[in-house]
């Protein structure tokens, strides 16, 4: 019930960021709310769950995406990587670090884009991504990611499974 449960949280999160969320552009820029997630997974969960989370759901970013497979697979899985590593050699809690954490993995994340796009495809990447969207981009994940954080963990709150004081009700 637990993994179905974050699967759905997962599904939301692909769903609202490829419907809605584009009325909340700024700049031409929406938040990664995948990004976000794999990051908190990264943090909150063990290690092999949140680089698992980063290659599943970098992997259906990239599915979804129609572009280059595999660009979404790898930073989102070494994002996931580094944070899971870092997690217990820093406080991760309140709105600042997470803020911090989400503005490194955001500028990392779209470095992979934008050095895949230019070596591997040989595509155009206008150098405006670099100075105006990226900032951007770093900036409204760190805005929206503390606060996704709070939702996300009253959510995993309600979902881990309640154990009962077995010895309740026993007498001495």
């Amino acid at each position: 019930m637990y993994y179905f449960s974050q699967a759905l949280i997962a599904v939301f999160l692909f769903s609202a960021q490829t419907t809605w969320l584009e009325i909340f552009s700024f700049g031409g820029v929406t938040p990664d709310l995948i990004l976000v997630w794999v990051v908190y997974c990264g943090v909150r969960y063990s290690r092999s769950s949140g680089i698992g989370a980063g290659i599943a759901l970098g992997l259906a970013q990239d599915s979804l995406s129609g572009g280059l497979l595999g660009v979404n697979t790898l930073s989102k899985s070494l994002i996931a990587y580094f944070f899971s590593t870092l997690k217990n050699k820093f406080y991760v809690e309140g709105m600042i670090p997470i803020g911090i954490f989400l503005i490194v993995s955001s500028i990392f994340d779209g470095l992979v884009f934008y050095f895949s796009m230019g070596t591997i495809l040989k595509g155009e990447v206008a150098s405006s991504f670099l100075y105006q969207s990226l900032p951007i981009y770093s900036i409204y994940n760190a805005l929206i990611g503390p606060f996704m954080f709070v939702v996300l963990d009253k959510i995993d709150d309600w979902l881990q499974p309640k154990m009962s004081n077995p010895y309740m009700g026993m007498r001495r």
